[in-house]
């Protein structure tokens, strides 16, 4: 079709479908006072017109066509869903949208489909305070930061989509992303916020304020501090000069000499490598070993201890022949045998023997 014809509008027609035709003009529609749903994507229209009659449309597509606009749907009080992604613009064309509509559909639109439309920015959506679920992916926004401050006035927004886009590889920039949006955003790239994400996330940001709340009463105590607090370095070296002169001038009236005069004779700064800084105590104390209550364990090492006392009293005194056997005293009534004469006794004994 290329144009809209041959239609006669009823109070049954709820939806209308012209999808996939050559339409280059929206027209003929203003008397279809009941109409919920019109679907005109993939056409090739390049403005919004003629659609103040439809009172009760509610889902509008217009994606796939030409237009360079959002424009002239002011009138459409009932406009949930509008779905206006992935025009087909020619070169240097950029998509615009149109502040005074916007500000009408406030109120009431809570679907926005915006899908690569090279945007460079979404400021001009502020308005839409009742906005659910924005679909913006593929578009040229290349910060965060710029992102930011408008989802934080979209104060009903659960789901948003920025796949695909440049500012997606920003350092934390979901973490950002989630941070703006506030409680409400459950969805986000496709992927859903659990509560615990959502909860590191604020105390994240608190400990973030709190860091940059500190980092500014810094140099506020340091104008107040009269000079700043000397190093400890210097505080040394003006003890060693005897409080007055210079490191290594031996003016003192307390005549001691600094020993890193004849080597060192410039005073360090405060951030040198030389600064004398007061030893820590351990990080943790010594635990002494429990005493063993084992009694079979106690009894066995005894045992033992008294068998190497034994041994080292009979190197000390060759002439007593008491043996210490697991702790109990075994008399020998000769000196100890070697091998080679317990091997004769033996031959010894087995020979034959001769009665008389």
């Amino acid at each position: 079709m290329t144009k809209i014809s041959n239609i006669y509008p009823t109070k049954n027609i709820l939806v209308l479908y012209l999808h996939n035709n050559q339409l280059s003009k929206i027209e003929k529609l203003g008397a279809f006072a009941h109409l919920t749903h019109l679907y005109l994507q993939w056409n090739n229209l390049r403005k919004i017109e003629n659609l103040e009659g439809l009172k009760n449309l509610k889902q509008l597509y217009l994606g796939y066509n030409k237009i360079t606009r959002l424009e002239n749907l002011g009138s459409l009080k009932k406009l949930e869903q509008l779905h206006i992604e992935r025009q087909q613009l020619d070169g240097a064309a950029r998509f615009e949208f149109d502040p005074e509509c916007l500000c009408a559909l406030a109120n009431h639109l809570k679907v926005l489909n915006i899908k690569k439309l090279k945007l460079t920015n979404i400021d001009a959506l502020e308005p839409l305070w009742k906005l659910e679920i924005l679909l913006a992916s593929e578009n040229n926004l290349k910060s965060t930061d710029d992102i930011t401050p408008v989802i934080s006035a979209l104060y009903s927004l659960r789901v948003l989509d920025l796949q695909g886009c440049a500012a997606q590889r920003d350092v934390h920039y979901r973490e950002k992303v989630t941070a703006a949006a506030g409680h409400k955003l459950l969805l986000l790239d496709g992927k859903m916020i659990s509560q615990s994400t959502r909860n590191f996330i604020k105390n994240f940001q608190t400990v973030k304020l709190e860091k940059q709340r500190r980092a500014n009463e810094k140099p506020k105590t340091a104008d107040t501090g009269g000079g700043g607090s000397k190093s400890s370095f210097e505080s040394v070296s003006e003890r060693s000069s005897g409080g007055g002169g210079t490191v290594g001038s031996g003016g003192g009236t307390g005549g001691f000499v600094d020993p890193f005069s004849a080597v060192l004779p410039h005073q360090f700064p405060g951030n040198s490598l030389f600064q004398v800084s007061t030893r820590r105590s351990p990080a943790c104390t010594r635990i002494l070993r429990k005493p063993i209550k084992s009694p079979l364990l106690t009894k066995t090492m005894s045992a033992n201890f008294c068998d190497e006392m034994a041994f080292r009293s009979n190197e000390l005194h060759p002439a007593t022949t008491v043996v210490m056997l697991q702790g109990k005293e075994i008399k020998a009534g000769a000196p100890p045998v070697y091998k080679d004469k317990l091997r004769a006794h033996r031959k010894i004994q087995s020979l034959p023997t001769i009665d008389h």
